[in-house]
């Protein structure tokens, strides 16, 4: 094992710096290297895991054996295998570089110009023509590709001895119910989004009208604040409670006046960790990451990503930020949360550098995210005055966490009942994106405002999570996973009182307890992990409906001050 780990090592360490190159320079000679430098891992580790396969491991160690799991796949044939790689290339460059023309005669791609656009115009049909205009684009050209994918990706599944890759994915998580048990955490979680639903509607209708919005009805897929509608936060603004109340969204003018541009929003986040007794970012971060958008005329991949470079020294962000963007600011803590997961993990075996399971990962992102949003944290960064905790601005807190959070839950969902539902081969290519909006009707309560073409459209592969192979359920079992995180740090830091008022800002207790639990990467089973943590051994949504307790409370009282329906018939 200790040979195969460093031959590894050897080869995930370039892969990573073509990676680099690719996502930040994206030419047709880089990507080809990219591709060519995958398929070299993955010859490797398909041809260990042929060695592998004619062990007896009866009398090995239980470690041995996972690390053992864990060596690598099977490959398709290298035909195939090029194929397949050639396809998502061509979907995330489909993805990067579209554009769509405002009405300023500005053409802009997906971030963070048509991002920006989303978020900040009031125009209905201005917006719909965005909307649409991007999916015509994006989804339709991506169509023939991810039809030949999800070819290619269930006969990689099938090699592997899945039925499909749908089934693949969700053996990742170890569970063999994992699908039911989804839905099962969801359903616990129903309620609480179907008033959160509700109050959005209202305040839509109260600026829209009823020739726009329908109060028994579902939600226009272009009113909710960006491109995709997966998160809500920048609906806040016409849908705090108590809108007098001091801010607790930082302004743009605010993050201006205290200088907080992407420079300083990076080394704030950094101070966050290092105040918690974790790691710094390296040295190396500094030079090497990319956190502006160059202006040199390069095509770059803008989506936020930490990167690690698998030797154990190099670790970097990627990211197009906004100067004196508090979500920005957010989304920064997020990063580098996997980032100091990687530090963490770091001298684990190759095979164990990654979460306990995808879901980690992200939570760990989110958890900081929400730590960095606290009032009380962002009170000691000067980004809030004179912060006195009262019940009000305690609502307008945890409503502004809803629409990043609760509201996401159904989004991502769907999203992979989507493609588990496409990879198992129950629904046929012609009704793909029917089935895409039909998930989004029943769960989400979510359409489209403007007709569709099943002939022509795949609205999903207008997503980035779907177009660059990424599954979306990590981000539903993060939601959950984040608030046990978060309630098992909380009660270490000595925190007495609402959960929501919690700040465990500069805890070296929690630091280390967090630390201890990081350090772990996958070499334990996750329930094992989380148990280290929180002494549970299953996800649980009992600590996010304890967070949001006081909110769901108000919400239910308050539609049913203005006799909304909870819910939507069509």
């Amino acid at each position: 094992m200790a040979n195969f780990d460093a031959k590894l090592g050897r080869l995930l360490n370039p892969e990573a710096l073509v990676c680099w190159t690719a996502v930040t320079n994206g030419t047709d000679e880089n990507y080809l290297k990219l591709q060519l430098a995958q398929l070299r891992t993955k010859k490797f580790r398909s041809k260990a895991l042929d060695i592998v396969g004619r062990f007896d491991t009866s009398h090995f160690s239980e470690d041995t054996k996972r690390k053992l799991s864990k060596v690598g796949e099977k490959a398709l044939p290298e035909k195939e295998a090029m194929e397949l790689s050639q396809v998502k290339t061509n979907m995330s460059t489909i993805f990067s570089t579209s554009k769509v023309c405002l009405p300023d005669g500005s053409c802009e791609g997906h971030d963070p110009g048509l991002e920006n656009f989303m978020a900040k115009s009031m125009d209905y049909d201005l917006k719909l023509k965005i909307w649409k205009n991007w999916r015509d684009k994006v989804g339709r050209a991506n169509r023939p590709y991810y039809i030949r994918y999800v070819e290619l990706k269930n006969k990689l599944a099938r090699t592997n001895g899945h039925t499909d890759m749908g089934e693949m994915w969700k053996d990742k998580y170890e569970i063999d119910t994992f699908e039911e048990d989804m839905h099962a955490v969801y359903r616990t979680m129903k309620p609480l989004y179907m008033e959160l639903h509700a109050y959005i509607r209202r305040k839509l209708f109260n600026i829209y009208g009823p020739q726009h919005i329908n109060l028994k009805g579902t939600l226009p897929a272009h009113l909710l604040g960006s491109m995709s509608g997966r998160f809500w936060d920048k609906l806040f603004e016409i849908a705090a409670p108590f809108p007098g109340k001091p801010a607790v969204v930082p302004s743009a003018d605010t993050m201006k006046k205290h200088n907080y541009d992407a420079l300083k929003m990076f080394q704030t986040g950094d101070n966050f960790y290092a105040n918690l007794g974790m790691f710094r970012v390296p040295r190396s971060f500094w030079n090497l990451s990319m956190i502006k958008k160059p202006e040199d005329g390069r095509v770059v991949n803008c989506h936020p990503h930490a990167i690690d470079f698998r030797d154990a020294k190099d670790f970097r962000v990627k990211m197009c930020t906004t100067d004196y963007s508090f979500k920005d600011l957010q989304i920064i803590h997020h990063e580098l949360g996997h980032i100091q997961y990687q530090q963490q993990y770091k001298k684990q075996p190759q095979v164990y550098r990654n979460g306990a399971n995808d879901g980690f990962h992200e939570a760990i992102g989110e958890l900081m995210a929400l730590a960095s949003s606290t009032p009380s944290y962002l009170s000691k960064l000067g980004l809030i005055e004179n912060y006195v905790p009262d019940d009000e601005q305690d609502l307008n807190f945890l409503l502004s966490q809803a629409l990043v959070t609760v509201s996401t839950l159904p989004f991502h969902l769907v999203h992979d009942q989507w493609r588990w539902n496409i990879f198992n081969g129950n629904v046929p290519v012609e009704d793909w994106n029917s089935e895409f909006w039909r998930l989004n009707k029943i769960i989400l309560g979510v359409a489209p405002a403007v007709d569709r073409d099943d002939r022509l459209d795949l609205d999903a592969a207008a997503q980035y999570h779907v177009s660059a192979d990424y599954d979306m359920i990590r981000y539903f079992t993060r939601t959950i996973l984040q608030f046990q995180f978060m309630e098992a740090l909380c009660k270490t830091s000595g925190h007495t009182g609402p959960l929501h008022r919690c700040d465990f800002s500069g805890s070296k207790a929690v630091g280390d307890q967090f630390g201890q639990m990081l350090k772990l990467g996958s070499s334990k089973p996750w329930p094992d992990v989380l148990e280290k943590l929180t002494g549970e051994r299953k996800m649980s949504s009992r600590p996010i409906l304890k967070f949001f307790k006081p909110l769901h409370q108000w919400l239910k009282k308050e539609n049913a001050k203005n006799g909304d329906l909870i819910g939507w018939t069509h």
